[in-house]
């Protein structure tokens, strides 16, 4: 079996090219999901407008309950 021996270095060119394209993905991926989450919020934001008042549960059993009505603790 013959080694090769005179191997050549790895092309510093193809090494930038590399990095350019991993850096143009990455900052892809990151402004989407910058979008995405500023999206997902005026959704919620228009969610809420949409449902109203929001419903307030009491916390504490009302003073004057009538007295065949059954309250449950949830």
């Amino acid at each position: 079996m013959k080694i090769i021996e005179s191997s050549k270095p790895f092309p510093l060119r193809t090494l930038m090219v590399c990095f350019t394209i991993w850096l143009i993905a990455t900052e892809i991926l990151f402004f989407d999901q910058v979008r995405f989450d500023a999206n997902a919020e005026l959704l919620r934001q228009a969610a809420r407008a949409l449902r109203g008042p929001e419903v307030v549960v009491p916390t504490q059993r009302p003073a004057h309950s009538p007295s065949d009505v059954r309250m449950q603790q949830l």
